[in-house]
């Protein structure tokens, strides 16, 4: 019971503490005076005062304090704490009590999407945190960083703090909430109160997440049995379950709220944007409950003793897969789908057309992506046993996919030929670096469809690098182009053209740096999630490595540009 309560205190009084400057984070975007602090200063309090709040108060204060009736006086020792240190929180002080509150409270769809940003970004450094140590650890092919164990822990949380609670939560929560209204010329979304549920589901899913990481989850983020049913592999992994229980709840919640929304206005006249929210909510609706169904057998696998993937008690660790993979394959077009409906937008919007060229086609494509991507998990598990037959149909289903994605590419392509003139715009080069790098990531999954080649790469870095391509820089780079497209009407400043440009050049050098030569080691048979390897590829990790050092920097110099835009403060003029 003491543990569990040090536990609670540790979660609590983190979770007030990132609160509150979540809130002072939201107040600065709103461009509303906050403190006296400098913006570096305001980083670096962020990052390090977390840590020092929990080891200075200690575990049975934060108890106290943690509760509903000690919340006040949780600020005031915040409050006269880092004050003398020099930080000046008495403006943050006053007014969290006068006007921060109504954040917590409010059905606004468009502070709700600013809550998604931070509850994202916070999820997407500890992504990005977890991705550099794992490069790092990679350089040597002996001596590590961190032990095997820990590594496994590494790789685990990775993915899943990419895929829910950085991507999903931006692309989704984010962009879909502040702008799907606005798309569809309505004041809010249909269902305000399911979309707060949906948002503050978030809150505690991310902190189990966190959980899981500290107590240890090496079985990989696809949460295989035996292991995941093995007692021995400790709490950590029902934490990781029970966190995206959650998170799966919250999306499901989100995508009824966007389809009830969606189908209140419809219509053929809609923006492309709307029309690929709507394609990945039904997405989710289909796949989501699955995942939740597979997760909860493991749990009483683990708990109750019954044998859903025991073999000794009758059941199959192989059903685990299909039910993980009906969910894990329609969740790469979830997070890509919404990037191409913007990319979509952008080009119509470039080439001065009042709609997408092969508008209907765009969304024909889009629809039988959501149709065959539905039916096509069993690609995944060519290594299992299929038959001949069942190999062939999820071999040619997946080389399927290639042709409404190459009606896209195609469609895009067209659109920007009449954008000479904008050669130099920084957005145009992100939907040409969106397109190269789908279109690599396209090209090596025609590759792994076709199962004799599929068994040779099966869990290589080849894979490794495929999914990157499609899944982690074309979900990234739609991401950027979003933020970089709508921060302008979002704040109504403008972001520096020459920054935008050198921040792309270093992103495309880091992201291909990193995982182009993964192809190289996968086609030598190199297998993933192991952290030695022989000494002869030690030259292709390092290059890699270096990569990935280039491409945490980017994150950062995305992060100074949109500070750079707040302090010079270049007004937008005119209709945006």
């Amino acid at each position: 019971m003491k543990l569990i309560k040090k536990i609670m205190s540790v979660i609590l009084g983190w979770c007030m503490f990132m609160v509150t400057m979540s809130v002072r984070l939201l107040r600065y975007l709103y461009f509303e005076y906050v403190c006296y602090l400098k913006i570096w200063r305001f980083f670096a309090f962020i990052l390090m005062g977390g840590w020092l709040s929990i080891l200075s108060f200690g575990m049975s204060l934060l108890w106290v304090y943690s509760t509903v009736g000690g919340m006040k006086n949780f600020m005031r020792s915040v409050y006269r704490y880092y004050n003398n240190y020099g930080f000046d929180l008495g403006p943050l002080y006053r007014r969290l009590y006068l006007g921060y509150f109504h954040w917590f409270v409010s059905l606004d769809h468009k502070r709700m999407g600013l809550l998604y940003f931070v509850f994202g970004l916070w999820g997407g450094f500890i992504g990005l945190g977890l991705s550099l140590l794992i490069r790092l650890n990679l350089c040597d092919p002996y001596y590590k960083l961190v032990s095997v164990d820990v590594y496994n822990y590494l790789v685990t949380n990775h993915g899943v703090a990419m895929i829910f609670f950085f991507l999903m939560p931006i692309l989704m929560g984010g962009f879909g909430n502040y702008f799907l209204p606005m798309f569809l010329c309505l004041d809010d979304l249909l269902l305000p109160r399911l979309n707060s549920l949906s948002l503050w589901l978030m809150v505690p899913s991310i902190f189990y997440m966190e959980l899981s990481l500290y107590y240890g989850c090496g079985i990989g983020w696809t949460l295989y049995p035996p292991l995941s049913i093995w007692e021995g592999s400790g709490f950590g992994v029902d934490y990781l379950m029970f966190s995206l229980h959650l998170a799966g709840v919250s999306s499901l919640i989100g995508s009824v709220n966007f389809i009830s929304t969606i189908f209140s206005r419809l219509s053929f006249k809609c923006s492309m944007m709307v029309w690929a929210y709507l394609f990945t909510s039904v997405l989710l609706l289909l796949s989501l409950p699955v995942l939740a169904s597979g997760m909860t057998m493991l749990l009483f696998d683990r708990k109750f003793g019954t044998a859903f993937f025991e073999p000794s008690g009758g059941g199959d660790p192989i059903l685990f897969q299909h039910l993980f993979w009906f969910f894990g394959h329609p969740e790469v077009y979830v997070l890509i789908l919404p990037g191409f409906g913007m990319v979509s937008h952008i080009c119509m919007s470039l080439s001065n057309k009042d709609s997408s060229f092969g508008y209907y086609g765009l969304i024909c494509a889009m629809a039988s992506m959501v149709c065959l991507g539905s039916v096509v998990w069993g690609h995944h598990m060519f290594m299992v046993g299929f038959d001949s037959l069942t190999g062939v149909f999820f071999s040619s289903i997946t080389m399927m996919m290639g042709v409404p994605t190459g009606i896209k590419v195609f469609s895009w392509l067209y659109m920007l030929n009449s954008c000479g003139m904008r050669v130099l715009d920084p957005m145009v080069w992100w939907l040409v670096g969106f397109m190269f790098l789908f279109t690599v990531g396209g090209v090596t999954g025609v590759a792994l469809s076709a199962s004799a080649l599929d068994m040779l790469f099966h869990d290589t870095w080849f894979v490794v690098a495929h999914f990157h391509y499609v899944l982690s820089l074309g979900s990234y780079s739609s991401m950027v182009m979003m933020l970089v497209w709508w921060w302008p009407f979002m704040v109504g400043y403008s972001l520096n053209k020459y920054l935008l440009q050198g921040h792309w050049l270093l992103s495309m050098v880091g992201f291909n740096l990193c995982f182009f030569p993964m192809h190289y080691l996968g086609m030598h048979g190199l297998p993933r999630r192991v952290s030695c390897y022989d000494q002869e590829y030690y030259w292709v990790n390092v290059m890699s490595s270096i990569g990935g050092v280039l491409s945490v920097v980017s994150g950062f110099v995305l992060l100074f540009i949109l500070w750079e835009s707040l302090v010079v403060g270049n007004r937008v003029m005119g209709l945006w």
